[in-house]
Order: structure tokens, then sequence, then C-alpha cells
């Protein structure tokens, strides 16, 4: 079995000789935290559940590509090995995401060796962005959180700053498509 060594990922099947993959995923979760993505003809929603439920990282039931094979086990591998765009931070505590340094002592925010001048609430939906690294915030989330107070729908003061920030940081679509991005 996978134990015995040093594996980026595993990929298992439910149905097996011998012994089922869920049996072999219960086994395998008790003396390791390797990523596992399940595979199988077994695709319905209880079937999907229960090997979630149990430690698998992604369930894919068959038919499927190899593409999307290959896209969910690379996406399976970057989450369990902590790259998944997630801030590194210096011995200051400071935030480094690529070439944006935030040193939050100071609240300065540096784009490679350009300062950024942020307002104070461009400032708090940075770190708020830098908070979330990775997972996806809905407007209404950025609203509520930063914004402190209810809103109207047509309220666009979220758009607003974030043009803004990405404006101060050179990554609008309009550089982005200048630069072959």
């Amino acid at each position: 079995m996978a134990l015995g060594k040093e594996y980026d990922a595993v990929i298992l099947d439910v149905m097996m000789p011998d012994m089922d993959g869920f049996e072999v995923l219960r086994r395998l979760r008790r003396e390791s935290d390797v990523p596992v993505l399940m595979l199988t003809a077994r695709g319905d929603e209880t079937d999907r559940i229960v090997g979630l439920e149990m430690g698998a990282d992604d369930y894919l039931p068959k038919t499927f590509s190899s593409r999307e094979l290959l896209a969910r086990l690379r996406a399976v591998i970057r989450r369990a090995s902590g790259t998944e765009k997630k801030p590194a931070a210096d011995e200051a505590g400071d935030l480094v995401f690529g070439d944006l340094w935030i040193c939050k002592a100071s609240r300065t925010v540096r784009m490679g060796e350009d300062i950024l001048n942020l307002t104070p609430v461009e400032y708090d939906l940075l770190m708020l962005l830098a908070a979330a690294s990775g997972r996806v915030l809905t407007r209404d989330h950025l609203l509520n959180a930063f914004a402190g107070r209810s809103y109207e729908v047509f309220d666009r003061s979220v758009d607003v700053h974030i043009s803004s920030l990405r404006k101060n940081s050179g990554k609008t679509p309009e550089t982005r498509n200048s630069s072959g991005r």
C-alpha cells in the first residue's frame, strides 16, 4: 500500500478486487495525510459524500477526460503542498505575495520597488483580501466586512476601491493585456 513510500498524491478507485477503495482510504488516513483523489463509476451523491467525509481530497466520477483528471490532481497537490497562493510572512510578520509586500506595522504597501499610495480604506480592503488568500470573496462579503454597515444593492463603493487597488498596483486588464500576461 502507499504507506511505505512518499507520494505526492494517491489516485484511488472505489471498486477494486479484494478490498474496496473506502477501506483503503480508511487505512491510509490512519497513517498518512497524502492527498487522495478518488475515481469511481459509483458517482452518485451518497458515494461522493462518503468518500469526501472519510478524507478524500476530491472525488471524480467516471467517465472523465484525462485533462480533467490532471487538472484535479494538480489542484489537490497544490492545496496539500500549501502553494495555493498563500502569503509568505517574513520575520517581522509582513506579508509577501510575489512582488507585493505589505508591512503591517507601518501600513506600507510596495509593488516591486514602488510604494503604493493607498487610502486607509484601500489598505483595509487589501488586508481583507490578503487574509482570504486563495479563497473567493463575493462582493456582498466585501461590502459587509470592510464597510461594516448596511448597504443598498446599487452600492458600488467596493467596486471603486478594487478598481483603485488594481490601478495602483498596475494590475488592470489593460496593463495585463499590454504586457502579454
